[in-house]
């Protein structure tokens, strides 16, 4: 169907995104993010340098696997950049619990008014990062 749809290759990109992850694999895939396609020049973020490196190396077998992947060659040249990737895996955070707040025990201050304000200091004091 999207064959039929796209007569002028305007889906490539969606094809792309979706046998991206079959043809370099899970690793790869969970480091990359295929961003855009312009003149069939793919475009990666990756996750690291080091990881940039190591596609430029595989790069024509990437493309390669790609053209067979796709069935034509939407895709004729790869670049890699560094950025941050727009997805997160599921289940993958956990919650960061909260230190249990202190009583301040303030001598010598008898006035409620300026003891409040001086515990005040003291707990936005304690959440300043520094």
């Amino acid at each position: 169907m999207l064959a039929r749809l796209d007569a002028k290759g305007g889906f490539a990109i969606v094809r792309l995104i979706r046998v991206w992850p079959e043809v370099v694999g899970e690793a790869i895939a969970r480091r990359t993010e295929v961003s855009g396609l312009k003149f069939h020049t793919a475009v990666v973020k990756v996750s690291g340098a080091m990881w940039i490196q190591e596609l430029n190396l595989m790069k024509p077998q990437i493309l390669g696997r790609l053209r067979e992947a796709l069935g034509d060659d939407a895709v004729r040249e790869l670049r890699f950049m560094q950025g941050r990737l727009s997805r997160r895996e599921p289940g993958k955070l956990k919650p960061v619990g909260r230190n249990r707040r202190l009583a301040i025990d303030l001598p010598g201050l008898d006035d409620p008014e300026l003891r409040s304000a001086f515990a005040s200091l003291i707990e936005a004091w304690g959440r300043s990062p520094r």
